[in-house]
């Protein structure tokens, strides 16, 4: 890399899409590290409160650092950006593509790709089509490289100064080691990995996975019972990503057992608090609203049992989850149901 390829590295701008609780943390987390960030919201109230008092109610109480621009203008916010975090739902994740393709053009570089790099935060497939995130990035934008970054990942240890890691994922090594540059800093290390399938596919099926461990340990089931769910979760979401052509390995990383691990053990975690408050006996809408977030998990288990019957693959957490989110099972019920099945090899 030439001297002048690296100092621009060094001041790459970053727009990022979504003022939500993780983009809020991605764009503090860039910005407290000096990175020049523009963090847009769709909300013109909500940019304009940002932008007077300089301060993020969530995830944690904390200052915006100077280098952080807000705007509710999303032209504005694009201008000069090298990379473009998409912090959006999974299932508002095209419209909003479809909003930025019009403003961005594919400038050629002397590093052999082109700028701005699109990156999805977002684990969720989306309903409709059962598209990953990448997939509908590349659709919706189909000219420029596009990257997933996934990894266990709580906003609000990151916003504490807590030690995290992620994993960036694309098939460009270029692309990757260009991110992976970006957004590290001190306290967030950054991984990169060429299988996006698999890093995609591990930060979506934990969520599912979690929602489950969430009604466990609301019903006071022990250890015991949470180490089974976790290991035959990473089972059931090894076996999918793999059939849709994950590597395996990946899913032993940091996207997949990490997120995992991380997702199904802190009530820091929407789909666990989820599960726990439907153990608790609410509803699945009286979960949500008690939540007062997204919750991706849900539409997510829609889409992960469809592509299992679509495939011929037997995910039965996966099923007994979608049976309580639909109210045809409850979470003792899904619990007892899985400890019935026949007995069969590991």
């Amino acid at each position: 890399m030439s001297r002048s390829q690296g100092q621009r590295q060094a001041t790459a701008r970053t727009a990022v899409l979504g003022a939500g609780s993780w983009g809020c943390t991605l764009a503090w987390l860039m910005g407290h590290a000096g990175r020049p960030v523009a963090l847009w919201s769709h909300q013109p109230a909500k940019a304009s409160l940002l932008a007077r008092r300089r301060r993020l109610n969530h995830p944690l109480r904390v200052e915006l650092p100077p280098a952080v621009q807000i705007f509710a203008d999303l032209e504005q916010a694009l201008q000069e950006a090298e990379i473009i975090l998409f912090c959006c739902n999974s299932q508002s994740m095209r419209e909003l593509a479809a909003r930025v393709a019009p403003l961005v053009g594919a400038g050629a570089t002397g590093d052999g790709f082109r700028r701005p790099v699109l990156v999805s935060t977002a684990k969720g497939l989306e309903l409709d089509t059962l598209c990953r995130m990448s997939e509908v990035l590349r659709q919706t934008v189909p000219d420029l490289p596009v990257c997933a970054l996934s990894g266990p990942n709580l906003a609000a240890e990151i916003v504490k100064g807590y030690p995290a890691a992620s994993v960036i994922a694309t098939g460009d090594a270029g692309v990757a080691a260009f991110v992976q540059q970006q957004l590290s800093v001190p306290t967030f290390r950054v991984y990169s990995n060429s299988d996006i399938i698999g890093v995609e596919l591990g930060g979506t099926l934990k969520n599912v996975i979690a929602i489950a461990a969430g009604a466990s340990d609301g019903l006071n089931l022990g250890a015991n019972a949470r180490a089974a769910l976790l290991t035959r979760g990473l089972a059931e979401m090894t076996r999918l990503a793999c059939a849709l052509g994950a590597h395996g390995s990946t899913l032993s990383g940091l996207s997949g057992m990490g997120d995992l691990f991380a997702t199904c053990s802190s009530p820091l975690s929407r789909n666990y608090r989820l599960g726990k408050a439907m153990a608790g006996g609410l509803s699945r809408e009286e979960a949500r609203r008690t939540i007062g977030a997204t919750t991706e998990g849900i539409p997510t288990t829609e889409a992960v049992c469809r592509l299992s019957n679509r495939l011929g693959i037997d995910l039965p957490i996966a099923e007994q989850v979608e049976a309580t989110l639909k109210g045809k099972n409850t979470p003792k019920g899904a619990i007892m149901s899985l400890m019935s099945r026949p007995l069969a090899s590991e």
